[in-house]
């Protein structure tokens, strides 16, 4: 019996570490529905035979997965772009040009194939090397109810808590935050707001912002 929950606790110990800081779905993002493994309902199933109820729930206890504490990673690319390299025209659609905010650098409006329903604008902007180092991904239209945007601004702060990312303080504002993962290099910062704003050729009701330091 020791012998198969040593081999069970070895299983769950690799999965969640196969998984750690895994990004999944974004927030707006249709989901798909997940594909059954049989194989492995079957192999447990036959290694967990002759093993009575009560045995099962030790195993389950949840005192066992508050010990593991996994490390983040850091977030190097949202929507289908990594950050500090050149735009992946294998997953992007660059349907536009928008107003640069450096003299060497690009503005490009891009419909990504990894995109989130909560915005309907992507800009990314380049430096003189053509490489992305700023996100902004807004939505024009305007909201009709803000407790939907807070809503929001949760869903997208929970997804950033699962990366190497501080919130900065103030931390209970519920219709924005800001968060880094400074002091690392390069740092990222992340935007989030609610608030309707104008910022040059943008004129957002919700808006995410992603600023990497070059």
């Amino acid at each position: 019996m020791n012998i198969l929950i040593q081999i069970f606790l070895l299983i769950f110990l690799f999965n969640v570490s196969a998984f750690s800081g895994e990004s999944g779905e974004l927030p707006g993002q249709e989901s798909q529905q997940p594909k059954e493994d049989t194989e492995v309902v079957e192999e447990i199933s036959e290694e967990t035979e002759g093993m009575n109820v009560s045995n099962v729930d030790d195993l389950l206890e949840p005192k066992d997965i508050n010990e593991i504490n996994l490390p983040k990673n850091r977030l190097v690319e949202i929507f289908d772009q990594y950050f500090l390299e050149e735009i992946n025209l294998n997953k992007l659609v660059v349907i536009g040009e928008c107003e640069k905010n450096t003299t060497e650098g690009k503005c490009y409006v891009v419909e990504p194939s990894k995109l989130s329903n909560h915005f309907n604008n992507y800009y990314f902007y380049t430096n003189a090397n053509n490489q992305v180092y700023s996100i902004i991904a807004f939505n024009d239209k305007k909201q009709g109810d803000l407790n939907k945007c807070k809503e929001k601004i949760n869903l997208w702060r929970d997804y950033f808590n699962r990366y190497d990312l501080e919130e900065k303080k103030p931390t209970d504002n519920s219709l924005n935050f800001v968060m880094t993962d400074a002091p690392q290099q390069n740092s990222l910062e992340v935007f989030a707001s609610c608030y309707t704003e104008k910022l040059r050729d943008i004129s957002s009701s919700f808006s995410i912002k992603f600023y990497k330091n070059i």
